[in-house]
């Protein structure tokens, strides 16, 4: 008699089952590192024209081509499903924000699915809302139900320096949420720190943008760095201001964005 033949799974399909909990964070970490990757093969190789430079060919070239094969390939693999968990994420956080029991058992096959991918720190929360409108069942997480944040039926977005000041105070960033793991983000510290450094960094790249603070051996001789022709060390890298260059360009967006996501996802207050 034939024997059904027995799949054997390798060790990488084994670790990824085990870690079952973690992969959204995991697939989160490899595509922000092979999308960086990839980024700066390119802009380096292409746009900075380093591919073409003698005096890279032994050191930069080599990794930089390194980043893009190696960042594209992983980004392949990656992106689909990070889009996937991401779709997973929004859907569920929609179904947490419901305010109607009626509406929380039309999709609780939705949320239940969707949280099981996503892990314990989502379950948590599910389990919470089943608890919140006494939903019986809910027995397929062994977790704790986190308690559900009551949300005011009328409701204002903060403006203005009360905006600030929550912003500020806030220990629970988008950046935390995007990046769950790391559970120092979700501290006033370290967020005050990303706040101010960002800033600081927007500031000093606009300033040498638009009026120029090379320092020199005369001291600041008020001429801007071309941080571009600064990487690829060619003979001159200071020019009149105004003066923008394609790096100064991609810090000034990157800086950008992550003082956007040190804010907290939506601020509301309540109406009176």
């Amino acid at each position: 008699m034939a024997r059904g033949r027995v799949t054997r799974k390798g060790v990488l399909t084994k670790w990824w089952e085990s870690n079952k909990d973690s992969q959204f964070q995991i697939i989160t970490y490899a595509t922000i590192l092979s999308c960086a990757s990839m980024a700066w093969g390119f802009i380096f190789l292409f746009m900075l024209g380093g591919a073409t430079d003698p005096s890279h060919q032994d050191s930069l070239v080599p990794f930089s081509w390194l980043c893009l094969v190696v960042g594209s390939f992983t980004s392949f693999y990656t992106l689909p499903e990070f889009g996937y968990f991401w779709s997973q994420r929004t859907a569920l956080e929609e179904i947490l924000e419901l305010d109607a029991r009626t509406e929380v058992l039309k999709r609780r096959k939705e949320a239940e699915d969707a949280a099981d991918i996503l892990g314990p720190k989502y379950q948590s929360r599910l389990m919470g809302l089943y608890d919140h409108y006494q939903i019986r069942g809910g027995r397929r997480f062994k977790v704790d139900a986190s308690p559900v944040k009551n949300s005011p039926i009328e409701k204002t977005p903060v403006i203005g320096r009360e905006f600030q000041r929550q912003w500020w105070q806030t220990e629970n960033s988008k950046l935390s949420e995007f990046l769950p793991a790391l559970s120092i983000l979700k501290t006033k510290k370290a967020n005050r720190m990303i706040i101010v450094f960002s800033a600081l960094a927007i500031a000093l790249l606009l300033l040498n943008t638009l009026f120029g603070i090379h320092i020199g051996i005369g001291g600041i001789n008020h001429d801007t760095l071309d941080l571009s022709a600064y990487l690829l060390s060619t003979e001159n890298v200071t020019f009149n201001p105004p003066h923008l260059d394609s790096v100064s360009l991609l810090l000034i967006a990157f800086f950008s964005l992550i003082l956007d996501f040190t804010r907290p996802p939506v601020i509301f207050q309540e109406e009176e």
